[in-house]
């Protein structure tokens, strides 16, 4: 699904210029990618469009993982997170797109690399970024603990 993601991203750039769904899938599957793969992806991405704002979420600065989120999260991933949420790159609600999407990758192992990917992802998605070329630098070629 990330691979998906990833292509979505890197093909259109301002979210708004993305053709319709019908047309999005042709492509994807023009692609190479697999037709399950891209209905999950599609879906994942149509939810984050479209959900709305949580009030609640904007205070929850602490984050405990369920056991399945620390089986497939491992400590360097929940490290990344809680790196991301502190440099307030990342707001909580966000996050949670964040862990949300690393939850369905299926069949691999979550390193910090995916995380970064999908914090991009979500936040390019979300429509909270402007300056999307800046943040990718910054989070993709970034040394651990230094991100400014």
């Amino acid at each position: 699904m990330l691979d998906i993601l990833v292509y979505l991203y890197e093909s259109f750039r301002m979210a708004e210029l993305a053709p319709d769904r019908d047309a999005l899938e042709r492509r994807l599957f023009a692609a190479g990618f697999e037709e399950a793969d891209i209905q999950a992806a599609l879906d994942w991405h149509a939810n984050l469009a479209d959900s709305a704002t949580h009030a609640r979420l904007a205070l929850a600065y602490d984050r405990h993982y369920a056991p399945e989120e620390l089986e497939r999260l491992n400590d360097a991933c929940r490290s990344e997170l809680a790196y991301l949420v502190g440099a307030k790159v990342l707001d909580p609600e966000s996050r949670e797109w964040v862990i949300s999407g690393l939850m369905t990758l299926a069949g691999e192992d979550i390193e910090p690399d995916h995380v970064r990917w999908m914090t991009l992802i979500v936040l390019w998605r979300r429509g909270v970024i402007e300056h999307f070329t800046h943040l990718e630098d910054m989070l993709l070629n970034h040394e651990p603990g230094r991100l400014h």
